[in-house]
């Protein structure tokens, strides 16, 4: 993977023993806005809401929230949307549905995973700086061999795009992933709150770096999921993705925090065309991103999710979305074998050979029975 700059970081976590590896990478001056983003009113609506749809009713709903107060989240604080569970459907439909076709042979996990509940996981990361003249994406990954680590706080990926519009964009996201995965690994312990709370620190310190210290504009998506003996949590500012591929299917975990989203509101209201919403010259602008003064929109899932062996979980910046479709993202995870779909999906990023092809990152962590 073609990389200008590779810089290795050890941060050491007060009270966790080990470290964290982080593979931050600057990059962009400006992010590709002149393509349109996706639908995802209707592949939530499609995609999620289906009769076949593989995931089991046990998956959360996720959640948008505002800033809590200090000290711990309460419940009663969360103004939660509520997303249509993927598996959930009237029992006439659920008994009208042939019999599930034999389970998919899945990869042996590979050398140097960890083992996670009744998983065990792999990752793998690719990274391509486009057309840019900067890498503005960043990540950072919890080494799978720290045992006390994934023991206390599972495995976490976090994708970070800075936001090429305003100034500092890379600096944003390197100082995001560092700080999130920070505020992670200090946590006593992993609930429904940490990952949030981790969120809103990140964003603390991104604003106080820039706009609350010098006036200077910096800000930053930022995606991210755990995963630990119960399931998959996640978390989401902005417009990077989260996926979930199951049994040949890719699903969309998360929102994306752009006026295309409040567009589709118009749609709905027969206020607006859809053709009206994706030619709109505003559609890609963020409502919400880690650098503001009050985060407001954050979203994340109330319950873990949880994992199958065969699963994937794919973190990725827009570069990858933008660039290719759900379907040739899915024809790609579905005909991978081995633990490298992660360079895959680059390769094919690359082949699109687009004009403005933004910063593209890709963590993808692999779901594989315990040996």
């Amino acid at each position: 993977m073609p990389i200008e700059i590779v810089i290795l970081l050890l941060v050491a976590v007060a009270g966790i023993a080990g470290s964290i590896v982080l593979l931050v990478f600057n990059a962009s001056l400006q992010r590709a806005a002149a393509d349109g983003p996706q639908d995802e009113a209707a592949f939530f609506a499609d995609g999620l809401g289906g009769a076949d749809a593989p995931l089991s009713a046990e998956v959360p709903l996720a959640a948008e929230g505002p800033r809590p107060a200090e000290g711990p989240r309460p419940a009663a604080a969360r103004q939660e949307l509520q997303f249509t569970p993927l598996d959930r459907e009237p029992e006439t439909q659920r008994a009208a549905r042939p019999a599930p076709a034999a389970p998919e042979a899945v990869q042996p996990a590979a050398p140097g995973s960890t083992v996670v509940g009744r998983i065990a996981l792999s990752i793998g990361n690719a990274q391509d700086i486009g057309t840019r003249a900067q890498q503005q994406d960043a990540f950072a990954i919890t080494p799978l061999e720290e045992e006390l680590v994934v023991r206390d706080h599972g495995v976490m990926a976090v994708v970070c795009d800075g936001m090429g519009g305003m100034e500092n964009g890379a600096e944003a996201a390197n100082l995001g992933a560092i700080q999130f995965m920070r505020a992670y690994l200090a946590a006593d312990r992993v609930d429904d709150d940490t990952l949030v709370e981790s969120v809103y620190r990140a964003n603390e310190s991104v604003y106080n770096a820039f706009a609350g210290k010098t006036g200077e504009l910096a800000g930053t998506t930022l995606v991210a999921a755990s995963i630990l003996p119960d399931g998959l949590r996640f978390v989401s500012v902005g417009d990077s993705h989260i996926y979930l591929f199951r049994k040949g299917k890719l699903y969309q975990l998360n929102r994306d925090h752009n006026y295309f989203s409040e567009l589709l509101e118009e749609v709905k209201a027969g206020r607006m065309t859809m053709e009206e919403a994706r030619s709109h010259p505003e559609r890609a602008h963020l409502t919400s991103f880690v650098g503001l003064e009050e985060l407001e929109l954050v979203d994340y899932n109330v319950s873990p999710v949880p994992l199958r062996p065969g699963d994937r979980v794919l973190l990725c910046s827009d570069g990858l979305f933008k660039t290719l479709s759900l379907q040739e993202m899915t024809e790609i995870l579905a005909s991978s074998r081995g633990f490298g779909a992660q360079e895959e999906l680059l390769a094919a990023v690359r082949q699109k050979a687009k004009r403005k092809q933004d910063n593209v990152t890709v963590v993808l962590l692999y779901c594989d029975p315990v040996e």
